[in-house]
């Protein structure tokens, strides 16, 4: 990767800050089950670009 493609990468302090934008809403995964970003029981996501479904974290690793 040439330093001008690097360059075109923001770092992931910014990606941070738009999550925290979605804190406290809820929504049904792809999978099924639940998130609601915040929360100290939220399931962990796993977001799949080639296929655009958005997963739980098990799911997504059990390749569902």
């Amino acid at each position: 990767m040439t330093q001008e493609q690097k360059d075109q990468y923001m770092p992931s302090a910014e990606l941070k800050k738009f999550l925290v934008q979605l804190k406290g809403h809820k929504f049904k995964l792809d999978c099924g089950h639940h998130v609601t970003f915040g929360h100290h029981m939220a399931n962990d996501i796993t977001i799949r670009h080639l296929t655009g479904q958005i997963v739980c974290s098990q799911c997504g690793y059990e390749g569902n």
